[in-house]
């Protein structure tokens, strides 16, 4: 059996990357910082996932797993070297750091690296600075799409949305996990912007317009009759930014009506609050806001609900979003004009037209 080394026991690790290497043959042990989780992931060797949708409740048993304290560099070091797939779900700052320890061990075996991160080419940038000893070593870009929602830490049982997908970049010539219902290979460019566009985009549009009508979870905006418009036309506006960008007539009916559904599920506990946080990211230039916005713009498209979700930044005072404060004193406070000329760094006149000054 093949040998997979994930860093990341957390949940997405646990409920989503170590079934997805199990169902490819390959034997998994993680690696965490988390003393008290590596001391259970070894004594309690197995754990289950709950997956939820719309069409029920399924489980999954997950056994023969172990793990390794990050710290332990000499145990670290020997699953490295007898790995033949190194992933990742840690977070986007901490994957150089990982590729780091990888790429320094001086050896030949065929090798490969997957950043699993919701981050734009997660695997790549954290190569781009070290070099490699092990001229065998691949690196492969992914896309990585499925909702965690929060839950209790004293158990390893996960609960997870019963959709999930992992798109990796069919540029390389190599093909580490088998293509499944879960896996596919594709153009990394159209399917990053596609989920961070059409998912994550229309994500926090709807936290922010749960925020201000009062709602605490994204299924009840998507549950009241005007929500469920707002819904609807938000994903088609960011569907058209997408087409502008891919220079595609791919029709994402099907894709849209899909993440409208998972949006929808109640069990999930998707609170507005928590997708909204960290605004000053999710609202800079080139992120899913900004960037189809943009595009649509410079199109001559519909933004109604984009302008919708932009007055409502400007009107509102959202304490109990995290960022939120320290966003509306460093830029919003300074009006929307210099918010598209220092911000966003785009020519003003049209976004004044479109959106006020």
């Amino acid at each position: 059996m093949k040998l997979a080394v994930h860093f990341g026991a957390g949940n997405i690790g646990r409920g989503f990357i170590a079934p997805t290497l199990q169902a490819n043959n390959y034997e998994v042990i993680f690696v965490d910082v988390n003393t008290d989780l590596i001391e259970q992931i070894n004594s309690e060797g197995q754990y289950s996932i709950k997956s939820l949708s719309l069409d029920g409740i399924s489980h999954e048993e997950i056994k023969d797993i172990k793990a390794v304290n990050l710290n332990d560099s000499e145990q670290l070091k020997n699953n490295l070297l007898n790995a033949d797939l190194i992933t990742t779900s840690v977070g986007p700052k901490f994957v150089e750091g990982v590729y780091e320890k990888v790429a320094t061990l001086n050896h030949k075996r065929n090798q490969t690296f997957i950043a699993f991160e919701n981050m734009y080419k997660a695997s790549s940038t954290a190569s781009a600075e070290t070099t490699a000893f092990n001229e065998n070593l691949k690196i492969i870009d992914a896309v990585v799409d499925k909702i965690v929602p929060p839950q209790p830490t004293t158990s390893l049982d996960v609960i997870v949305e019963t959709h999930g997908s992992i798109i990796l970049d069919d540029s390389t010539d190599f093909r580490p996990l088998e293509a499944s219902e879960i896996v596919s290979y594709s153009s990394y460019e159209n399917e990053f912007y596609k989920k961070l566009w059409l998912l994550n985009g229309l994500h926090l549009q709807l936290a922010y317009y749960g925020l201000y009508n009062g709602q605490t979870f994204i299924d009840e905006v998507i549950l009241s009759s005007k929500g469920r418009v707002f819904a609807e036309n938000a994903v088609a506006s960011l569907s058209d930014a997408y087409k502008l960008l891919s220079k595609s007539d791919e029709d994402l009916t099907s894709f849209s009506e899909l993440i409208i559904k998972r949006f929808s599920l109640s069990e999930i506990k998707d609170q507005v609050s928590r997708i909204a946080r960290n605004p000053e990211i999710k609202f800079a230039k080139g992120e899913r806001f900004e960037y189809p916005l943009q595009l649509l713009v410079e199109g001559d498209k519909n933004i109604d609900t984009f302008k919708q979700v932009f007055d409502i930044l400007f009107e509102s005072n959202f304490h109990q979003v995290d960022g939120f404060m320290n966003f509306k004193d460093s830029i919003l406070n300074k009006g929307k004009t210099k918010l598209y000329s220092e911000y966003w760094d785009v020519v003003t006149d049209t976004y004044i037209e479109k959106l006020g000054a």
